[in-house]
């Protein structure tokens, strides 16, 4: 999805005076951001090669070309007839600042006839757009379409290029059935469009496009996508001479594991292969069935990303797993395989989004995890310290920095098992009666038959002995199991922050505190900006370096009384004792600026990331807990709606905070 906000003020450039008029859209574009700040008269003519008056609820979206180029034109109002690609126009109005590069801003545009979409178009690369050198430009792609959505009036294709994937938006025609376009190779023009920060940084690209006039199919996608001949797993993303752009592939196997709408597993004679996917249909572990996807690289092994699948008959024969140890999921062998492993239950990771069980098999620490949808209460009943039997997909996850061992392979960092149902956990023993507590109390009663026998048998003393070595050992085997299971069990594995239920403990204890001393309690909700697209672009990888870098940069921006939490996925939450209004926007921004300001380091290249802010400033108990966590949420959502990179303070109900709903930190962002 593209957000467009306008500007607050679109009357507050005046022209100045003695400047000439800009008779071309490259004039007016090619000024530098300071000089187009001057607000130079503009009048052109030229044909409108996009417009959208649905994305933005106030002002449309106009791109419009003349023989010098292509311009972006931020009007006044919305005409009173709507403008069509392929408009000939008169636009007057001034240059700008944009929010990247210079724009015709404040102006009107007058259809004065109609003429051709532009007959050149430079066939540009994904990095031809993320360089800035094409904003604005009519450019031509090519790639395979691996996505299509609608959504309301707009179209959205993710298209494969050779260098990545790039989203482009259109204007939905009604009645047309985009799904047809998946898997077919296309050549598409349209207006080459940056994605931006508050510093007017590049951070994306995207295209606009008019509608199918712009697209042509080179290559039609397949009338029936499984009819294709199947490909045996191991041959995914193995080296073909002159292979350009990939298309989907299709997958015969057994089906191990599906998790409806987000994940499905199969598995044949050369391997196994989990692949994303959105279909909800349910399958029987065990059917054999078709899987149909677009080739991509996973976290340690070959993936499929867009799925379909389907059964291909026959009753279920469900596949039989491979015991394994802990040690060869670490080497790097069985991702995406069916096994079983064996494992001591140390505590539970509260930040996981599913239900997480962590175990420990002599040095080595993995995790099992069921959908929450499966198991809605969590994974409760088993007793820590209890040996179990895991039964599911092993999915390793390599440590993203791209560094490799002796042989050449990604390194393994961690893995974790994906489970099926509740069946894939079995109690192989529970833990010893002889506990520390117990044998304390054994030891108790020897000591005061001892004492009663004044010295005893040697025989006692020696048993004494041996039995107070036991309960040092295992007192000391106990205490590290209970540091690393309640460490565990209240923060995240991979930020080290407080995980959901340990922040909101949090939450709670200020609650109790603030209650008492009538003190204000600000309460803030981050969320990393286009977070899925690094994932998607760069892997996860990435995104895991992204999100420790942006962390720790977060933790350094805040006092050393306040407390930092993951609230899952790429979303934190901060609760700032003692803390006003103002001084909660003035961290906010902090952690904002210390998050965009410096590239962040990751999968080999610098990244630009930014951060959306919500922040409400409560009195205890004037408020609960819930309503100013709803508060910051939706103050979150309004910062994400109205652009992202920003902070905006939300209110409360009751009105006893002293902020005011929708408020803007800092200028509002406008297309370039």
């Amino acid at each position: 999805m593209f957000a467009v906000v306008v500007p607050l003020n679109p009357l507050a450039q005046i022209p100045s005076a003695g400047l000439p008029t800009l008779t071309t859209a490259r004039a007016a574009h090619q000024l530098s951001v300071k000089e187009a700040a001057r607000g130079y008269p503009v009048h052109l003519r030229a044909v409108v090669t996009y417009y959208d008056p649905f994305i933005s609820p106030a002002i449309p979206v106009l791109m419009v070309h003349d023989h010098s180029g292509g311009v972006y034109v931020a009007l006044l109002a919305k005409p009173e007839h709507p403008l069509r690609p392929g408009d000939l126009v008169e636009v007057t109005g001034q240059s700008g600042a944009g929010n990247f590069a210079p724009i015709v801003d404040n102006a009107q545009a007058r259809v004065i006839g109609h003429a051709p979409l532009p007959e050149s178009a430079p066939r540009v690369s994904l990095t031809d757009m993320l360089s800035g050198s094409v904003d604005g430009q009519w450019v031509e792609v090519e790639g395979v379409v691996h996505e299509a959505n609608v959504w309301h009036n707009n179209i959205f294709l993710r298209l494969a290029l050779n260098d990545g994937e790039v989203q482009a938006m259109g204007v939905a025609a009604p009645g047309m059935d985009y799904s047809q376009l998946v898997d077919a190779k296309v050549r598409l023009r349209g207006n080459a469009s940056p994605i931006w920060n508050r510093q007017k940084q590049m951070t994306g690209a995207h295209i606009l496009f008019p509608g199918l006039r712009a697209l042509t199919v080179e290559e039609e996608a397949p009338s029936d996508p499984f009819g294709q001949p199947a490909e045996r797993i191991e041959n995914l993303l193995r080296y073909t001479p002159n292979t350009k752009l990939r298309h989907r592939t299709r997958i015969r196997g057994t089906l191990t594991l599906i998790w409806p709408g987000r994940m499905i597993c199969v598995q044949d004679a050369t391997g196994g292969l989990c692949a994303e996917t959105r279909q909800g249909t349910p399958l029987a572990v065990g059917t054999s069935i078709d899987v149909v996807g677009f080739p991509a690289v996973g976290d340690y092994t070959p993936t499929l990303t867009q799925a379909i699948f389907q059964a291909t008959g026959g009753p279920p024969q469900p596949a039989a797993p491979k015991p394994i140890a802990p040690e060869e999921a670490m080497r790097g062998w069985h991702d995406a395989e069916l096994v079983t492993v064996e494992g001591k239950l140390v505590g539970r990771d509260g930040a996981a989004r599913d239900p997480t069980l962590v175990l420990v098999s002599g040095n080595t620490l993995f995790s099992a995890s069921l959908p929450r949808d499966f198991v809605p209460t969590g994974l409760k009943g088993f007793e820590e310290g209890s040996l179990l039997r895991l039964t599911g997909i092993c999915s390793i996850h390599s440590d993203g920095t791209g560094s490799t061992t002796d042989e050449g392979f990604p390194v393994v960092e961690s893995f974790r098992i994906l489970q099926r149902s509740m069946g894939d956990v079995v109690v192989v023993r529970r833990p010893s009666w002889w506990s520390a507590e117990h044998t304390l109390r054994v030891l108790a009663g020897a000591l005061a038959i001892t004492v009663a026998a004044l010295g005893g048998v040697a025989y006692l003393r020696h048993r004494v002995k041996q039995q107070t070595l036991t309960i040092r050992t295992q007192l000391a085997e106990t205490e590290a199991l209970k540091d690393a299971a309640e460490f565990l069990a209240t923060h995240d594995s991979l930020t080290g922050l407080r995980n959901r239920k340990a922040i909101f403990d949090c939450i709670h204890r200020e609650y109790d505190l603030a209650c008492r001393s009538a003190r204000a309690t600000g309460v803030m909700m981050l969320d990393l900006d286009h977070f899925k697209q690094i994932n998607d672009t760069y892997g996860h990888g990435a995104g895991d370096e992204v999100l420790k870098e942006a962390v720790r940069r977060t933790v350094d921006a805040v006092r050393s009384t306040d407390m930092v939490g993951r609230y899952g996925g790429e979303e934190f939450l901060v609760v700032m004792p003692s803390c006003t209004t103002e001084e909660i926007v003035a961290c906010a921004e902090r952690i904002r600026a210390a998050i965009c300001t410096e590239p962040i380091a990751a999968a080999g290249m610098s990244l630009t990331v930014t951060v959306s802010v919500g922040v409400v400033s409560a009195r205890f108990p004037s408020h609960s807990e819930e309503d100013v966590i709803h508060a910051a949420d939706l103050a979150l959502y309004e910062a994400k709606h109205s652009g992202r990179n920003r902070v905006v303070v939300g209110e409360l109900e009751d009105g006893a905070g002293d902020s005011a709903e929708g408020q803007y930190i800092g200028a509002a962002a406008r297309p370039s």
